[in-house]
This record gives structure tokens, sequence and C-alpha cells, in this order.
């Protein structure tokens, strides 16, 4: 798992290399996501919500974000059977447009998880068309796995 995480930043950086690009996060800018998963622990549904604090460094193509996630987390465990949390968690990222209108960020989270405190980090790209974009996201923390949805600036 560790080696595919690699492999996307890389990817990523990759992709940059050359490339002038306008920002799609910016000062002020309010973006919000629906995504829908599947990780090591069961299947989460979240909405989140990052707020652009500070952009136009780097070349004018990165963006620092913070904001905010809730969203519930239906797991089936051998020793637990059935159930649902509820999450809630604290987000902050920095973005870097390699190729225009998409948004790739790393960022970390911290929240609650059911009764438990929740510590991770993730990986995401929007892709937009317009104000709407597809969202995609790999995380870990308590569980490693990914979501994709949908998304939108404000």
């Amino acid at each position: 798992m560790k080696k595919k995480l690699l492999f996307l930043i890389a990817v990523f950086c990759f992709l940059g290399i050359g490339v002038q690009a306008q920002e799609t996060m910016s000062k002020g800018q309010l973006v919000g996501s629906a995504r829908l998963g599947l990780n090591s622990g069961g299947f989460p549904v979240a909405v989140a919500v990052d707020y652009g604090v500070v952009s136009g460094f780097i070349n004018g193509n990165a963006a620092v974000s913070v904001g905010g996630e809730v969203g519930l987390f239906m797991y089936n465990r051998v020793d637990a059977g059935l159930g649902l949390h509820l999450s809630a968690a604290a987000r902050g990222n920095f973005h870097y447009e390699f190729v225009d209108n998409l948004d790739t960020y790393v960022g970390l989270n911290l929240g609650i998880l059911g009764r438990s405190l929740a510590i991770g980090g993730h990986l995401g790209a929007r892709y937009y068309f317009g104000n709407w974009g597809l969202n995609l996201e790999l995380g870990g923390g308590t569980t490693f796995g990914g979501s994709i949805g949908v998304s939108m600036k404000f």
C-alpha cells in the first residue's frame, strides 16, 4: 500500500514539470465535496469543506486551505458485527496545481471516529469542469483506503 501511495505522489510531481497553471484553490475560495469510499475497515461516506487561507506562492500555483469533514463510517467486523460510527475532523491541506483545472493536494486531519481520536493524512486530486469537479482522495490513519466524489467551488 505504501508503494502505491509513493507512486501516486511521484506521478503528481512528474506531471508538473515545465507546466505553468492557474490556481484552482485560492485565498477566500470555498470548496465543498461529497465522497463515497472503501477502506480497510469499512465504507466511509463524508462531506467536507475547504477554505483557502493563503495562495499565490511557488510560482503562483500553491495554496493552503483549512476546513472540516463530517461523515458516517459503516463497518462489519468479525468481533463486533455490523456497526456505524459518526466522524468529525478538522483538516488542513497544501494544494499545488500542476496542470490546468487539476487541484492536487496533500493534507492532515484530526478528529473523532466513534469514541476514538483519529489522526490521519490524505492525498487527493480534484479535476474541475467549470465550478464542478470530480474528486479522488486516498488516506491513512486508523484505516487506509480511498474515496471518490464530486466537488463544487463556491
